[in-house]
């Protein structure tokens, strides 16, 4: 395992995504749910998952159509000077002043940079300017790795509903 302090923070910027990084963000995607997933899921359940909500057709759409509503703000990526993408986010704004994170990943081997919170803050930059006064995210209960960054960033478990496979997600919420 590497220690925190022996990662070197890559330089980076936030911006939103291009339809050229749609593969890249499948990439991070799929790795970052992968890795918050095993030992929850069983195996083909997380390929079947990453496969569904991780596909370049899928992913591109989506990158194409950011803003088209106040629901899908579109992807957010954490790019490095050479135009790696690092980390992927994306939500939007449900329900009059509802915000809702619904992905957020970045490689594994970068946890602890500081991306993952560079992401969530541009995509609640976002949902503020859209009128969002609460922020909500869906976490798989178990998520070692996403429970404890949204707890550290003021979210509080709301609520359990049922996921896939008989496991639970954790709602839960912030106020912005």
């Amino acid at each position: 395992m590497t220690n925190k302090s022996d990662v070197r923070v890559p330089p980076f910027e936030v911006r939103l995504a291009r339809p050229a990084e749609s593969g890249q963000i499948c990439e991070v995607c799929t790795e970052g749910f992968t890795a918050s997933s095993v030992g929850i899921l069983p195996p083909e359940t997380i390929l079947r998952q990453a496969g569904t909500y991780y596909s370049p057709a899928r992913v591109r759409g989506e990158v194409e159509s950011a803003g088209a509503t106040r629901a899908w703000q579109g992807y957010v990526v954490a790019v490095n000077p050479d135009g790696r993408v690092l980390g992927a986010a994306g939500g939007g704004v449900r329900e009059g002043q509802v915000g809702q994170v619904y992905v957020l990943y970045l490689r594994t081997d970068l946890r602890g940079c500081g991306i993952g919170t560079a992401l969530l803050d541009f995509v609640t930059e976002q949902q503020r300017r859209a009128g969002a006064r609460e922020q909500w995210v869906s976490v798989t209960e178990g998520n070692d790795l996403g429970i404890p960054f949204y707890l550290a960033r003021g979210f509080v478990e709301r609520d359990r509903v049922p996921f896939v496979d008989g496991t639970w997600s954790l709602r839960m919420v912030r106020p912005l």
